[in-house]
């Protein structure tokens, strides 16, 4: 298996994006994993879990390029596990799922280290962002970042 290190990265396209999708909800799992399967082969699902605890246990087996977070979560949101997340793996890039995205969630987001905010009714940008985010997107800065 080859490690972030030693893979050539998404600049040449050999490599897809690798996401990790983290929502206690199977079903918005569900529907993230069958908008990332339809959109490209440029991003691929690597991993995920339903709870921010599972996230932090398995985020490093599944070396993902992009950590897509669900905002509410029981127990520990998405903001409390972005920061433990990248407490572990600092360069992390984490996109946050939130119900509504407003300047309060965008600089709560910020605070926790977390790149870009996408509202739940505009899932079907998730691919687009994750490219944008690791860095093979086209570029435009149209993202809504945090």
């Amino acid at each position: 298996m080859v490690g972030a290190a030693e893979r050539t990265r998404v600049t040449l396209g050999r490599v897809p994006v690798r996401l990790m999708i983290v929502d206690d909800h199977a079903d918005v799992r569900y529907l993230i994993r069958a908008i990332v399967a339809e959109a490209a082969a440029d991003v691929v699902v690597a991993g995920e879990a339903a709870t921010g605890e599972a996230a932090v246990l398995a985020i490093g087996g599944g070396d993902p390029d992009v950590g897509v977070l669900d905002a509410r979560m029981p127990i520990r949101d998405g903001f409390e596990t972005a920061d433990l997340i990248l407490a572990r793996r600092p360069a992390q890039t984490i996109l946050l799922c939130s119900a509504i995205v407003d300047d309060a969630i965008r600089e709560r987001a910020a605070a926790a280290g977390i790149r870009a905010c996408v509202a739940k009714d505009d899932f079907m940008r998730i691919p687009e962002l994750a490219l944008e985010l690791a860095g093979a997107g086209d570029g435009d800065g149209d993202g809504d970042a945090a």
